[in-house]
C-alpha cells in the first residue's frame, strides 16, 4: 500500500508555525485500524484522511481525523488544512471555491469558506450554534491541574465554563501573560477533572496579548486526546468566541471580528481569525479561520 500525504501548517502564514497536519488526500481504501496506526506513527496532533462523499460532488467530501491515540469526531484545523490541500492539488475549480465546501465528519456536516486573494487566503470554518453546558465550580482543581495558584483564575472574576460549538470545551480565564506562561499541566489533577466532566482538557486564555491587534492569548492542553499541548485550536476558539461575547469581554455591535494568538510558548506562533454575528447579546454564525502553508509532501509505504 502506497499513500501520498501532505504536511501542512494551519493557522499560520509561515512554515513551522501553527498546528501541524498530516493530510492523506486519497484515504478511501484505508481501514480505520490502519488509519489509527498511521496517525500514531506520524505523531502529529492530527492526521486526516479524505474520503469520497456520500454523494458525488466537487463541493463535498468525507474526512476522518485521528490524534496519535484516538479518532475524534470534529477537528477545526484538519478541516481547514484539508480544504487548503484540495486547492494545492487543484481539485477545486475557481467557481467551486466561491462557495462553501462541505465536509462530512462523525459529528456532522461542516462548511469551510475560502476568502482573500492568492497571497493571503483565509480558510474559515462555520461552527455550530453555541451550547452552554454549565460552569465548573471547582476552581481549585483547575488551578492545581495547571500548576498555578487559584488566585490567578479568581482575579479575573470570570467562571470556568464548558461551551460547545462542535465539541465541549472547558474554558479557563487567566489573569495575565506571566501567569499563562507559567502554566504546567499536571496529568493526575487533570484526570481528577475528567472524573467530574468526562474529559480533563483545558483551554486557557488571557486578555493580555503579545500582538497589539490580538484580543486574546491562549493555550490548549489536551492530554486526553493524546496532545500534551496544541499550538492552535480551531474548535476550542469557536467556543471561546461564544464565551467572550457572553461575558462582554470584547466590543461588538451587530457583529464582531477578533484575532486570537496561540502557540507562542511552544515556538509555533499561530493566529486565528474569528468572526461572529450577534443576536440578543449572544454569538451566532461563528467562523474561525486561518492561513495555511504547505511544508512538505511524501508517501507512506506498507508491505514492501
Amino acid at each position: 500500500m502506497r499513500l501520498e500525504y501532505l504536511l501542512i501548517d494551519v493557522f499560520t502564514d509561515e512554515p513551522f508555525g501553527g498546528s501541524r497536519l498530516t493530510l492523506f488526500p486519497d484515504g478511501g481504501d484505508v481501514p480505520a485500524t490502519i488509519m489509527q496506526r498511521i496517525a500514531m506513527e506520524m505523531g502529529v496532533g492530527e492526521t486526516a484522511f479524505v474520503l469520497p462523499g456520500h454523494r458525488a460532488s466537487d463541493r463535498q467530501a468525507r474526512l476522518r481525523v485521528f490524534t496519535p491515540s484516538v479518532e475524534i469526531p470534529f477537528a477545526g484545523h484538519s478541516l481547514l488544512g484539508a480544504t487548503f490541500a484540495l486547492d494545492v492539488l487543484s481539485r477545486r475549480t475557481s467557481e467551486s471555491r466561491q462557495e462553501a465546501f462541505s465536509w462530512e465528519l462523525e459529528a456532522g456536516v461542516f462548511r469551510v469558506f475560502t476568502q482573500g486573494d492568492t497571497d493571503a487566503v483565509v480558510y474559515s470554518l462555520l461552527h455550530d450554534t453555541p451550547v452552554f453546558l454549565g460552569q465548573y465550580y471547582n476552581r481549585g482543581k483547575v488551578a492545581r491541574a495547571l500548576g498555578i495558584p487559584e488566585s490567578e483564575i479568581a482575579i479575573t472574576g470570570l467562571p470556568c465554563e464548558i461551551i460547545s460549538t462542535g465539541l465541549p470545551i472547558h474554558i479557563v480565564p487567566i489573569g495575565s501573560l506571566d501567569a499563562i506562561a507559567a502554566l504546567s499541566l499536571r496529568r493526575r489533577e487533570a484526570d481528577a477533572i475528567a472524573q467530574d466532566l468526562g474529559f480533563g482538557d483545558l483551554f486557557v486564555f488571557t486578555c493580555e496579548t503579545v500582538a497589539d491587534d490580538a484580543a486574546v492569548h491562549c493555550r490548549m492542553f489536551a492530554p486526553h486526546f493524546g496532545i500534551p499541548e496544541d499550538p492552535a485550536s480551531g474548535a476550542a476558539t469557536g467556543s471561546l468566541a461564544a464565551y467572550l461575547i457572553k461575558h462582554r469581554l470584547v466590543k461588538f455591535n451587530a457583529s464582531v471580528s477578533i484575532i486570537s494568538e496561540q502557540g507562542l510558548e511552544m515556538g509555533r506562533p499561530s493566529r486565528l481569525f474569528v468572526t461572529a454575528d450577534i443576536e440578543d447579546g449572544q454569538a451566532t454564525r461563528i467562523q474561525v479561520g486561518g492561513r495555511c502553508v504547505l511544508v512538505g509532501a511524501g508517501h507512506f509505504a506498507m508491505g514492501g
